[in-house]
């Protein structure tokens, strides 16, 4: 049985992307998944993964808390069987400092559409699966932290960025909240 983070399978193990991709233990159907994107060896993008390692720790009940180094239309899978979602992800937008939490509805995140399918970004692989009536999370929370290196092969977060990782928590705690799961939201 799988404790209660899971992890993408690696690059390697993924699957096809026509086979389904296996079902986890701890997913409840409907229910509300977090869902902690980033790549452990690309410094600062790694903050969402040290979210998932907190809320490990002490996890909202009733709640999935999933890490995926996934993108694009392969986050479909990640979300899969659930009908709220609260994505964390590292951001690096160049208008906040490293270590700024955002908390929003993916309603509100203004990005433009991915040059092709293989460049898609999560509001456009949602919309695309929506379009084609693919089954998709009813609500989806973003909590995003600004960064400094998203780029650079290493380990360690930058200190801005890991001393953000408590408020990013407490953010997530509160889109749960709003997203109506018994995690306190405070």
């Amino acid at each position: 049985m799988r404790g209660p983070v899971e992890s993408a399978p690696p690059a390697g193990d993924r699957p096809h992307p026509t086979e389904p991709a296996p079902p986890a233990s701890e997913d409840v159907p409907g229910g509300l998944l977090v869902l902690c994107l980033g790549n452990p060896l690309r410094r600062d993008d790694a903050v969402a993964l040290h979210v998932a390692r907190a809320l490990e720790a002490a996890p909202p009940p009733g709640v999935t808390v999933k890490v995926s180094a996934r993108a694009g239309l392969y986050l479909l899978d990640d979300m899969e069987g659930f009908d709220r979602v609260v994505v964390v992800d590292a951001i690096q937008s160049g208008q906040h400092p490293p270590g700024t939490v955002h908390a929003l509805p993916l309603e509100e995140l203004h990005t433009p559409a991915g040059p092709s399918p293989h460049a898609v970004g999560l509001p456009s692989a949602l919309a695309l699966a929506r379009a084609s009536g693919a089954p998709v999370p009813e609500r989806v929370e973003l909590v995003l932290v600004e960064v400094e290196l998203l780029d650079v092969v290493g380990e360690g977060l930058t200190p801005a960025v890991e001393a953000a990782v408590g408020p990013a928590v407490e953010a997530v705690r509160a889109a749960c909240g709003r997203l109506g799961s018994p995690a306190d939201a405070g």
